[in-house]
């Protein structure tokens, strides 16, 4: 055998390596990184030409490249393989970084509806000034009931799935002002706030944009059971002012639950845009 002297134990290797020796026999076991002598009693003995290699290999672990991937590219390696690993591995990671940055927009959002459910003057008709928005709607002409309403919102999120765009926000309802009276009210549509860069990455063009403006808002913490009670206090409220209602209502949920207790406590966002 070569002078043990220029090699390194199984142990001085993994600690100059900073992994753990079961590592290095695991590695050895399934042929990713074998020791460069193996003694007749089986005694591993590592170079200190293979450190700069070894450091390779975990760098292509901490990019996620699976283990399967790492060995068949060791059998078979070239530049241009390693070019075409990378190339894979960038690719990959574009796409966790847009997860990771969709995560983070979800985050940001929720707290900021979180933050306004807690500021909510709740049962008070308030002014507020809204930003413009962009949304994919789906029209809906279904019953008003609870389980049609359910699947139309089930639907509509299917869509916007299918079309790639995600969304922070919980899935709004569209509430035509003539269809409400006293014994009820009717959705025309269900829509998704989404942002605008999303929308083009998608090249879905069938959008609506809602222009901002002053709105009249009122908030509840009864889940949906004063909807249409709210929406006629709203219409009230600006029929007794002469202020002239220049959209149809907008439901959306701020609070649900992930921070009450049970879908009849949802804290429900109605508003409707008037000419200040």
């Amino acid at each position: 055998m070569k002078n043990r002297k220029n090699y390194f134990t199984t142990g001085e290797f993994a600690k100059i390596c900073g992994v753990k020796k079961q590592t290095l026999f695991y590695y050895d076991e399934i042929g990713i990184f074998r020791p460069a002598i193996t003694d007749e009693h089986g005694y591993r003995y590592y170079s200190y030409t293979q450190i700069e290699t070894f450091s390779v290999l975990m760098t292509l672990r901490d990019l996620r490249v699976p283990l399967k991937e790492i060995k068949a590219h060791m059998e078979h390696r070239s530049p241009q393989a390693l070019i075409n690993l990378l190339e894979e591995r960038r690719s990959e990671i574009d796409r966790m970084l847009q997860q990771l940055q969709w995560s983070r927009k979800f985050i940001d959002t929720k707290i900021a509806l979180t933050e306004e459910g807690l500021r909510a003057p709740v049962g008070e008709i308030i002014t507020e000034d809204m930003p413009d928005e962009y949304h994919i709607t789906t029209s809906y002409k279904g019953p008003d009931d609870e389980k049609a309403i359910a699947e139309a919102v089930s639907d509509h999120l299917n869509f916007r799935q299918e079309l790639g765009i995600p969304s922070c926000y919980a899935i709004g309802g569209i509430i035509p002002r003539y269809s409400v009276s006293e014994q009820g009210y009717q959705y025309s549509s269900f829509y998704s706030v989404v942002e605008k860069e999303a929308l083009e990455a998608s090249g879905y063009t069938d959008i609506d944009f809602d222009a901002g403006g002053t709105y009249l808002v009122l908030y509840d913490d009864h889940g949906y059971r004063n909807v249409c009670e709210n929406c006629r206090k709203l219409l009230d409220y600006a029929a007794d002012r002469n202020l002239t209602l220049t959209s149809d209502f907008y439901e959306e949920v701020i609070l649900d639950d992930l921070s009450v207790d049970g879908y009849y406590n949802y804290l429900v966002k109605l508003s409707i845009r008037f000419d200040g």
